[in-house]
């Protein structure tokens, strides 16, 4: 049987069992017999002349690497099907469908609920799911077809994605409420050099830091390390030491009623890009791509808010 000839159910199927890694819970989310799973499964390795998975007895199922590659264009095929279907459905009404995206966890909160509330808002017909985690998470959910389309900072990724800048957060520090320099409106991190620093101890955000401080040649005292931005500023707060950022905050308040005073830095120092990302050898649905064109909108309002406020 060639390829062609598969029903698509054995598409599905098959990425089923890829997400389940188990033929059975498989089977028992599409509410099929697993007979009819591990044939449909037969059925397609056959069809491509290919192991897709292997198979771990004690483990369940485990994708190849011909199986990853394989899973993220059958994502992708699935997904050109199921808008084809919503559109022939609603011609002449609006767009409607699904869209998995990804964001990095340091900025999720800042920015991504007010993002998908405006989008649902104006797109009621389309159904937004959101992955969080680190860069190399997003990385890895966009080559294999479940993220379509991420937000994160333009920083260390690959060629192979296509990345369009939507704002630019300059580092700024935050101080305790009562420090010597905290009504300051501007000052330099050379001035804070010998006092301990809370480092938000984040992949990107600690390789971030780390080159603020060396594009002026110093090295942090460093204190206290946490991957809570909150928690950085409730130590902060509480006087266990100052704290670099771009992250920008509405409130200086942390969750234990503390006060601290965001200061910015007259440093030349490297901003971290916020960015969109997609896989760019590959065309953005009509439902990603209006995403994309919401985020850009949303972002110029941003940066226009920014630039009439004091910095943080």
């Amino acid at each position: 049987m060639n390829l062609i000839d598969l029903p698509l159910r054995v598409l599905r199927y098959f990425v089923a069992v890829a997400d389940a890694g188990n033929v059975t819970l498989a089977a028992r989310g599409l509410h099929v017999s697993q007979p009819a799973v591990s044939l449909a499964i037969r059925q397609l390795e056959t069809a491509l002349g290919l192991d897709l998975f292997v198979r771990q007895h004690a483990r369940g199922m485990a994708l190849t690497p011909a199986g990853t590659e394989v899973l993220r264009e059958v994502r992708e095929l699935l997904g050109h099907i199921n808008d084809v279907s919503t559109k022939l459905a609603g011609v002449g009404g609006d767009l409607r469908g699904t869209l998995s995206i990804g964001c990095l966890a340091y900025i999720l909160a800042r920015y991504l609920p007010a993002i998908i509330s405006g989008f649902t808002a104006r797109f009621p017909a389309i159904e937004v799911a959101f992955h969080e985690g680190d860069q190399s998470l997003l990385q890895r959910g966009m080559m294999e077809g479940w993220i379509e389309l991420a937000l994160t900072y333009d920083l260390q990724l690959p060629r192979r994605f296509a990345i369009e800048r939507m704002l630019e957060l300059p580092a700024y520090v935050l101080l305790p409420a009562d420090h010597r320099l905290a009504r300051r409106r501007a000052i330099s991190l050379k001035a804070l050099a010998e006092e301990p620093c809370v480092l938000l101890d984040m992949p990107i955000s600690r390789d971030y830091f780390a080159s603020v401080f060396g594009a002026l040649g110093l090295t942090p005292q460093v204190r206290y390390r946490t991957q809570s931005v909150e928690a950085v500023r409730s130590l902060v707060a509480n006087g266990l030491g100052y704290t670099v950022l771009n992250h920008p905050s509405r409130t200086l308040t942390t969750y234990d009623g503390k006060e601290t005073r965001a200061v910015r830095l007259t440093d030349p120092l490297p901003v971290a890009p916020i960015a969109a990302v997609y896989l760019s050898d590959h065309k953005l649905r009509p439902v990603a791509q209006a995403f994309l064109d919401f985020m850009r909108g949303f972002f110029r309002r941003e940066q226009r808010r920014r630039a009439a406020e004091p910095a943080a």
